[in-house]
């Protein structure tokens, strides 16, 4: 692209933003007086969110889950009236340290609110944690209180605080109180953090940290507007749990466009599949292996489906063709961080030439590959970024991801750094195989697991699923993966199953998938 091509594309771009923010009233007048009357009146933090959108979409449905809706004016009210007995019962002052432990419904959805306009410092913790995972947590953070679901029982009393309970006090308890305090002594509070616990798979978690400052926000969220068209839409499933990244980034968007989101307590492709029918709903944010158990599940209940939008997880090439072949060119795929929420986007134009990319880093954000501490202009190395909005703005960090960019600068997954093993003296990596299988036509789903091996130190398994009314053996996969991949490549074994068991937030779960090999 030329100087002058590349000017006029950034022009393009910057007329399409503001585009977007006009057409969800965020530039008129209204919009940009609501938004200075926000900071004014609950301070620079996600209630600033939805006191915007109450004002512009007071009616308007907000959010619905399993069991209830509400409109944006509704969970304004009482989320403030939440926060008001929070205080009151609890004391909950800025800067403490509140964990978050539930699933999709909207008695999380009014404590992030109420939590924030008080000033706390919100822990987003996976719900599927493990009572010794959260005890090392609790220990490190010195939580002041937990927020969980009545199923996460695992919460010392004195810390405890119920989402919902019969007997206790709890979060739905005090949203139907009617005897209640105005908030006189509350004061105004600015740039509480938002802090998603990531990964766990491996029994370790890492703290990301989200900078409130609305200003970090603008470019990914300007750059989502342009190139997703999203204001175009007024509904939006979020199937990804909201303790997640993806699902809490999800969150703010669709309050800020003032759209209906949609939640449910748990992923299940038949009920995701009749939720979209029956709400006709046109955007969902979800990862790969999500997206394929709806396509196997029911396709014809994705037709309202007007924007697809991909995250977390590599996606395969086969999924990107059949998404694309059967929906229409709806799908975007996007790569983010914990640290840095969206960094780079894939359109259906961009999979159209390049079905596996990530896409490109959106303006503002830095991307290079690194190998042994050197930067490489070629090949797979780890993904190193630095952008603006990240807490660490000023440093490159380590994604923890393979990946390779292309001579048009495209950038490609290659699976996880701590995936690696070496056999026969080469290096090998999981994600390779699995693509490998991916592509066999017989293969719905494929996942590749690193297993000790008392000859060789680690060996790959991989775990099969079958397409429907097909039949392969073991052998006639190894027999073909022969003609595939190098021999220190092979997996020591192949399991055919039935279905990949997977976690709440979409990706295979590891431990039940190792349970199958004892």
């Amino acid at each position: 692209m030329g100087k002058v091509d590349a000017i006029l594309f950034k022009e393009k771009e910057m007329l399409k933003g503001i585009k977007a923010l006009y057409q969800i009233k965020l530039l008129s007048f209204n919009g940009l007086w609501y938004l200075i009357n926000a900071i004014h009146a609950v301070g620079m933090n996600l209630m600033a969110l939805l006191y915007v959108a109450q004002k512009l979409y007071p009616n308007r449905i907000a959010f619905q889950d399993d069991t209830d809706q509400i409109t944006y004016r509704d969970l304004y009210l009482q989320s403030q009236r939440l926060a008001d007995q929070l205080y009151q019962h609890y004391d909950i002052q800025p800067r403490q340290k509140i964990a978050v432990i539930a699933y999709n419904h909207l008695s999380l959805v009014h404590s992030l609110f109420a939590l924030s306009v008080l000033g706390a410092d919100i822990y987003l913790i996976n719900a599927e944690i493990s009572p010794t995972q959260f005890q090392r947590l609790n220990e490190k953070h010195q939580f002041k209180w937990i927020i969980h679901d009545p199923e996460i029982q695992y919460v010392s009393l004195d810390q405890s605080i119920f989402m919902d309970h019969h007997l206790s006090i709890s979060i739905n308890s005090l949203l139907k109180e009617k005897n209640y305090l105005l908030h006189q002594k509350r004061k105004v509070r600015h740039f509480s953090k938002i802090i998603v616990l990531t990964s766990g798979s491996t029994g370790n978690f890492k703290s990301a940290e989200r900078s409130s400052k609305v200003g970090n926000f603008l470019i990914p969220f300007y750059q989502l507007l342009a190139q997703l068209n999203l204001y175009r839409y007024q509904s939006i499933y979020i199937a990804t749990p909201i303790y997640h990244g993806f699902g809490m980034a999800t969150l703010c968007m669709a309050v800020i466009l003032g759209a209906t989101s949609y939640l449910q307590k748990k992923f299940i492709a038949q009920d995701a599949c009749d939720l979209l029918e029956k709400h006709q709903i046109e955007v969902v944010t979800l990862v790969p292996l999500m997206l394929s158990r709806m396509l196997r599940c029911d396709e014809r209940k994705l037709r309202s489906l007007q924007c697809i939008i991909t995250g977390g997880a590599a996606i395969a090439e086969p999924l990107v063709n059949e998404t694309l072949s059967k929906l229409g060119n709806i799908l975007f795929n996007l790569y983010g961080t914990s640290e840095a929420g969206v960094c780079m986007i894939a359109t259906p134009n961009d999979l159209q030439k390049s079905p596996k990319t990530i896409g490109k880093p959106i303006p503002g954000l830095q991307a290079k590959i690194v190998e042994n501490g050197q930067t490489m202009t070629d090949g797979v190395g780890e993904l190193y970024i630095k952008c603006a909005w990240s807490i660490q703005s000023k440093i490159w960090i380590k994604t923890g991801d393979l990946a390779f960019k292309d001579l048009n600068g495209y950038y490609y997954l290659q699976g996880r750094a701590d995936d690696m093993i070496v056999s026969g003296g080469e290096n090998v990596y999981p994600y390779s195989l699995e693509q490998t299988l991916i592509n066999h036509p017989m293969v719905a789903e494929a996942f590749v697991l690193v297993i000790f091996d008392s000859e060789f130190g680690q060996r790959l398994v991989a775990f099969i699923v079958v397409e429907k009314n097909q039949s392969i053996s073991e052998e006639e996969l190894y027999a073909w993966l022969k003609t595939k991949i190098a021999r220190y490549q092979m997996p020591k074994r192949i399991l055919l199953i039935d279905e990949i068991p997977i976690t709440i937030i979409g990706k295979p779960d590891k431990k039940k998938l190792l349970q199958l090999l004892t």
